[in-house]
């Protein structure tokens, strides 16, 4: 088992050590990380090329595991007791310690001190932990959460309070009233005045410019070329909903043909996309400076939000259907929205929705401080709209033309204003353009001018 762990590399749990370095600040502060964060092994006798060298015959096992223990319990604080071993693999011996998950976080390095002396993992690397991450230590192990405290320069507005309600209300299918919002924590009582908390901010749309969802459609595959860009703020509930609309206005659809009946599915489950949605804006970390951001791809949807796992929440457990809670208030207030459900099954239940629909479940990934999720698209369903517009469009066409075709081809309800504002040109130049790509047989228009949308070259590529 510890071998096939080593062949998977260095990880956020996971350092190898070729031998123990005289120096023991040099590896010390990863035992603290550890202990800061879900835990891991730092494994003696292995290089970084996963190369299992063993110990060298100098080192006498007993003296180097009291060694470690010696410097652990000296130099980190709060204490940290590790779990040392010894494992023979392929003949050769190693020394694996491993740190468990700490309660009383943040544990440093005493020399250091615990502002610049804590430390954390990201991916596979250790860390000093920044303000914020030093901040969401302190809250774990005061059992605190940051989306409960008190926002004391926010004043509640009754208007504020009752839409919030209403909005909460209309999806829960059942009355949600302020004294709700005070039973889950969204408002707190001081006296006989109601305060703000944070997640109150954030559910109203009022914590800060960067507690907000990015959109962007991407030309091709890479981080380049925009097609369309949109920034939604104000209430989370409201920008989750625009988001998923976003997304859905730029995927195809898959056309079955059953015997005489024609069922129409998007090529990526729109249930999971929300899923997916709504867990970046429940477990984001909203002390990080950074946004969410949802970007679709020609081969991907892809959705990154600020802060890594939670707390002693690991990659394979989250992919297992466990959960860490990052925003207790805010996950209540979902959950009483009937938005999410509050067992923690989102992934598992999208991992789930994929197999039924036979495409690869969407990949999760935590880079440096950020969870990265890709949900690869239907790559039959791309491959047939780029033959299709690819027949159409090796007639002789201008560059502003090939823009209209691509921009119709991402969204077939675009406007001619859009166009023009997207192009950078007049409209009446895009009227024009578009006359002649219908004379071409390159476009048609279905429907009427308001409620219709645009074919290109004859294939519904139209995406709602």
């Amino acid at each position: 088992m510890t071998k096939e762990l080593i062949s998977k590399g260095e990880s956020r749990t996971l350092e190898f050590k070729k031998e123990l370095p005289p120096d023991s600040r040099k590896w010390v502060k990863s035992i603290a990380a550890f202990a800061n964060g879900a835990g891991g092994k730092l494994i003696i006798g292995v290089d970084n090329k996963r190369n299992i060298v063993g110990l060298s015959s100098n080192d006498d096992i007993f003296e180097l595991r009291d060694k470690i223990a010696d410097a652990v319990g000296q130099m980190i604080e709060p204490l940290i007791i590790p779990d040392i071993s010894a494992e023979e693999i392929d003949g050769k011996q190693i020394l694996i310690v491993e740190v468990y998950p700490g309660s009383n976080t943040p544990y440093f390095v005493k020399s250091e001190g615990k502002e610049n002396g804590t430390y954390i993992r990201l991916g596979a690397t250790t860390r000093n932990a920044d303000d914020a991450a030093l901040e969401e230590l302190k809250l774990r192990s005061k059992k605190l959460y940051y989306d409960q405290l008190p926002f004391p320069s926010l004043k509640v507005d009754v208007r504020d309070v009752q839409n919030l309600c209403a909005d909460l209300s209309e999806r829960a299918k059942h009355n949600i009233t302020e004294n709700d919002l005070l039973n889950m924590g969204v408002l707190l009582k001081e006296g006989d005045s109601v305060i703000a908390t944070i997640a109150y901010a954030i559910l109203i749309g009022r914590h800060d410019y960067t507690s907000r969802i990015q959109c962007a459609r991407f030309k091709g595959t890479e981080r380049v070329n925009f097609l369309d860009k949109k920034e939604y703020e104000g209430p989370l509930i409201e920008q989750v909903d625009s988001a998923f609309k976003f997304v859905l206005n730029y995927l195809g659809l898959v056309i079955e043909i059953k015997g005489i009946v024609h069922d129409e599915e998007y090529e990526l489950p729109p249930a999971a996309i929300r899923e997916l949605i709504v867990n970046a804006a429940v477990h984001r970390n909203y002390m990080l400076p950074s946004s969410i951001q949802v970007a679709v791809y020609d081969d991907r949807v892809e959705i990154s939000s600020p802060g890594s796992l939670y707390g002693t929440l690991k990659l394979d457990e989250a992919l297992q259907g466990r959960s860490s809670i990052r925003n207790k208030i805010l996950a209540r207030v979902f959950e009483k929205a009937d938005i999410i459900e509050g067992w923690g099954t989102g992934l598992k239940r999208i991992i789930e929705m994929c197999a039924e629909k036979g495409i690869e479940p969407p990949e999760l990934l935590e880079i440096g401080d950020m969870i990265r999720i890709n949900f690869y698209r239907n790559r039959k369903v791309t491959e047939k709209v780029t033959e299709k517009v690819t027949e159409k469009v090796t007639e002789k066409v201008t560059e502003t033309q090939r823009q209209i075709i691509d921009l119709l081809k991402l969204n077939p309800y675009i406007t001619q204003l859009e166009l023009a504002e997207k192009i950078g040109i007049s409209r009446v130049h895009i009227n024009k353009n578009m006359d002649k790509l219908q004379k071409k047989g390159l476009i048609k228009r279905r429907g009427s001018d308001k409620s219709g949308n645009w074919e290109v070259a004859d294939g519904d590529l139209s995406s709602k």
